[in-house]
């Protein structure tokens, strides 16, 4: 019998073979179904802490309005306990977005019968790269899930990343200049406090005097003393006269008050040197201090310390004089501003009072790491749905989907695709750019007759289509033009100095009374603030799928390009054979894959530093005589970080320079670009019976060349084979008919 006969009954055999063999229960440890498996397990142990997370917060805390506490304490313990947890989470939320990128790539891909089916309609698919374009060719089924899994990502980038979150407490306090003689007196009942300033400075309505002096009493109403200062000077002597205070020398003092946010000290006693009186208990002027207050107060330079500074001033704060040394430690010197302080005589507004020590009240943390148990019961839920459905996906599908160029060429060589016979030259360049029609019809091709082949170098980027390079170059650069224009906003909005230096020391991710976002038509609530600071989550995730699509893309390319340049075995996610090598990846090599999923998670931090939910609680410290320590409700809100927004620009740019910079490489010229295009594949498989080695050369190594040089037409053929190929010849014709 003819040869060409048997090898063509042997194929036919196969192909029978492989039908029933596709009718049987795939095995679940190899190739794909693996990697799904590993997926979902994954997001099983994910989702194993966070069902042990919640039942261990539910079960050692009380939830109140839907929150619990976690963590009560000391503040700078529960700021590395904050970290340590968003690290976590950002973590877990990477390996939940790159399992279920995974397992949407693998339910896009083709099976064998819904490519022929295409490429019978004159429609080419994507393979071995994630596609929107392939679902209109799936099955629903897959397309559904495909959708779902998809979906589902969106409400956990925007939720996750806040079901854990700091509460920072600040104190309320009030800083009290005394003389000598009030710490000595046995009583000071009947004290006179010269004059109060309030941190409001800029609203006169926000003075308050302990006595029923006032300058301009006409302009000035008359405000009942809400901070009780006389009985708080009255409890702070008693508190000094029984060594309840802490004595501070004037650096200790300084460097102890002179923070935004107060948790870890109260009220304070500043000992002065007074020469008119030496023997009078006197009290000259207190400042009280509301660093939520000072947040809210306008175009000043936020001065949460304002007192600390004799020469601060709505231009230029006390931690910008400090950090330039401009304050005398030794000399120590505290006075009324007429910006601050309404005092009586107008004669003592400048008057000075050198600090000789301080008074401290020590009072316990109060910052807290809590948790939202309707966030966290949201992505529970949501990390449920998405290992179910990678499961489904394994067990519950019963199809042979074709996942990578090795799987493709296998099935073309197994079972030729009549519809691309005679284009063994056709590129994807020649398909959707030249619009190619390039499949039989009644019998007759719609293909050129013949092509020359001219060595060229393509460049990894012509990999890729176009598509997929503008949606990711236009939503990374919509992202670096997004941050740089808040950048500039929020540098603009921020008062007094705004240098590097400065921006730097106010840290990634720190709360600051200059960085407070205060919404004017804004949320308040925690939810809606929680949804306001995690808005450009989902965009990230966007990125993250175009750009790990743009780099599968290229080196499924490279991996294509290969066969032209030396023989190899294919790469299989079916049980391999022969020279056949397993693949536990896809597309995408782990060198590549990996890194890109860390920059991700990365992007994914850093943006969670840019812009962050803020909880503040704020604290009044009774003393003990008489008045019980109080809290306010937390006041919610955002906060943002220029330092954090710049680092996402550098990176954002980085990320797009790197992907530009590897599209520039240059493939070897030989076999036609593919990008992934089935009918390319597809083409670069039809053999002439008669120089087939054997029936089973899809196990064989292989290498794509010449393997009929032109006869009498002029025309050769190109194509795999596990025979001995040549490379092609400048200007010679293959691939048709002449």
């Amino acid at each position: 019998m003819n040869s060409k006969y048997m090898v063509a009954a042997s194929r036919e055999e196969d192909r029978i073979s492989n039908h029933h063999d596709s009718t049987k229960k795939k095995p679940v440890f190899v190739g794909w179904r693996f990697g799904i498996i590993s997926g979902s397990f994954s997001v099983f142990v994910v989702l194993v802490v966070n069902l042990s997370f919640t039942l261990w917060t539910i079960s050692r805390s009380e939830i109140t309005n839907n929150r619990g506490i976690l963590y009560d304490g000391h503040c700078d313990e529960v700021r590395r306990l904050d970290v340590v947890a968003h690290v976590m989470i950002n973590i877990f939320s990477t390996v939940i977005l790159a399992s279920s990128n995974y397992c949407m790539q693998c339910l896009s891909a083709p099976t064998r019968a819904e490519i022929d089916k295409a490429h019978a309609q004159g429609v080419w698919l994507d393979i071995g790269t994630q596609s929107v374009r392939n679902l209109r060719r799936i099955s629903g089924k897959r397309a559904l899930v495909w959708t779902v899994l998809g979906l589902s990502s969106l409400p956990l980038h925007l939720l996750y990343n806040s079901v854990i979150f700091l509460s920072i407490s600040t104190n309320n306090y009030v800083a009290l200049a005394v003389n000598r003689a009030f710490i000595d007196a046995p009583s000071v009942n009947n004290v006179t406090i010269s004059g109060y300033t309030y941190d409001n400075f800029t609203s006169v309505n926000n003075v308050r005097i302990v006595n029923d002096s006032y300058v301009n009493s006409t302009s000035v109403p008359h405000i009942v003393d809400q901070y009780n200062l006389r009985a708080k000077a009255v409890d702070l002597h008693k508190a000094a006269r029984n060594s309840s205070l802490q004595p501070l020398n004037n650096s200790a003092c300084i460097e102890a008050y002179a923070h935004e946010y107060l948790s870890d000290r109260s009220n304070l006693l500043l000992v002065t040197s007074d020469a008119n009186s030496t023997s009078t208990p006197a009290a000259f002027f207190s400042f009280a201090v509301d660093s939520v207050e000072i947040s809210n107060r306008g175009d000043c330079v936020p001065n949460a310390y304002f007192w600390i500074c004799a020469d601060a001033d709505c231009n230029e704060s006390c931690e910008a004089l400090l950090s330039k040394g401009l304050v005398d430690v030794e000399r120590w010197t505290i006075r009324g501003n007429p910006e601050w302080i309404v005092q009586n005589p107008l004669s003592e507004r400048k008057v000075a009072h050198e600090v000789q020590y301080c008074l401290s009240q020590r009072t316990q943390e109060h910052c807290k790491l809590q948790f939202s148990s309707q966030i966290v019961i949201v992505v529970i839920v949501i990390n449920t749905l998405k290992m179910v459905l990678m499961l489904f996906v394994v067990f519950g599908l019963n199809e042979t989907p074709l996942m990578t160029i090795g799987d493709a060429v296998a099935s073309f060589l197994d079972e030729e695709d009549p519809t691309t016979k005679g284009c063994c030259l056709v590129s994807k360049f020649d398909i959707k750019v030249n619009k190619l029609q390039w499949q039989y019809r009644d019998g007759e091709s719609n293909a050129p007759v013949a092509k020359e082949w001219m060595p060229t170098k393509v460049r990894w980027a012509r990999a890729v289509s176009r598509t997929r390079w503008w949606s990711c170059g236009v939503m990374i650069s919509l992202a670096v033009t997004v941050c740089s224009a808040l950048l500039g906003r929020g540098i603009h909005t921020i008062i007094g100095p705004k240098d590097l230096g400065t921006l730097w020391r106010l840290g990634v991710g720190a709360v600051s009374v200059r960085t407070l976002i205060h919404w004017s038509n804004g949320p308040s609530t925690l939810v809606g603030n929680v949804l306001m600071a995690n808005l450009a989550q989902p965009i990230l995730s966007f990125i993250y799928f175009t750009y790990n699509g743009i780099f599968t893309c290229m080196l499924a390319e490279r991996e294509w390009n290969q066969f032209g340049q030396k023989r190899g075995g294919l790469r299989v996610t079916s049980i391999p054979s022969g020279s056949q090598r397993s693949s536990y990846f896809l597309q995408l090599p782990y060198r590549f894959a990996i890194p890109i999923m860390i920059v991700s998670g990365l992007l994914h931090w850093l943006v969670s530093q840019s812009i962050f939910f803020v909880s503040i609680e704020t604290w009044t410290n009774g003393m003990g005589y008489g008045y019980d320590d109080w809290a306010t409700p937390d006041n919610f809100s955002c906060g943002y970080s220029p330092m954090a927004i710049i680092f996402v620009i550098i990176l954002a740019v980085f990320m797009m320079l790197f992907g530009i910079g590897m599209g520039m490489k240059r493939y070897e010229p030989g076999i036609p670009v593919a990008g992934n295009c089935s009918v390319v594949l597809s083409a670069a498989c039809h053999m002439e019976a008669e120089q087939f080695a054997s029936s089973k050369m899809a196990s064989k190594p292989l290498q794509w060349g010449v393997v009929r040089s032109g006869g009498a037409d002029g025309v050769g053929h190109c194509a795999m084979s596990d025979a001995k190929v040549t490379f092609p010849q400048r200007s010679m014709l293959y691939a048709g008919k002449s």
